[in-house]
């Protein structure tokens, strides 16, 4: 990584708006539908989210190549989400419903709500990989 800001702001940016909003998605849903699971795909998914960063600011990659790249592991992320949710459906819509009550709305819990995100990053990974970019 070099050592400009640029590099640090896309560093910080990514931990805080990539692997934060996962990480929180996954314990949630675990406590939720007190499944293990959920936390369990947050680290992996976590995980790879930040080795992804670290790797394409490592090679300098270019910003809507890294940013294309990320969304197509967000998709990826929510498409195994999605069949968590449907796996445990019952208990995640139960739990929800008692923990958060005035909140609920069958969406949450919906496995193709976790899809159709999926769908859509995908959607954006490609058209930010078809993009040209210029330095």
């Amino acid at each position: 990584m070099s050592t400009g800001g640029s590099s640090g702001l896309a560093w910080y940016g990514g931990v805080f708006g990539g692997l934060l909003p996962i990480l929180l998605l996954g314990f949630i849903y675990s406590a939720v539908a007190d499944r293990t699971v959920f936390a369990l795909w947050a680290l992996v998914a976590g995980a790879v989210w930040v080795a992804v960063l670290r790797q394409g600011l490592v090679l300098d990659w270019r910003p809507l190549r890294l940013l294309a790249t990320l969304a197509l592991v967000l998709a990826a992320g929510l498409a195994v989400f999605g069949v968590l949710e449907w796996q445990h459906h019952e208990i995640l819509d139960l739990g929800f419903r008692a923990v958060f009550p005035a909140l609920y709305h069958p969406i949450f819990t919906a496995p193709r709500t976790s899809l159709i995100l999926a769908g859509a990053f995908v959607l954006l990974g490609g058209i930010l990989f078809m993009r040209r970019e210029t330095r």
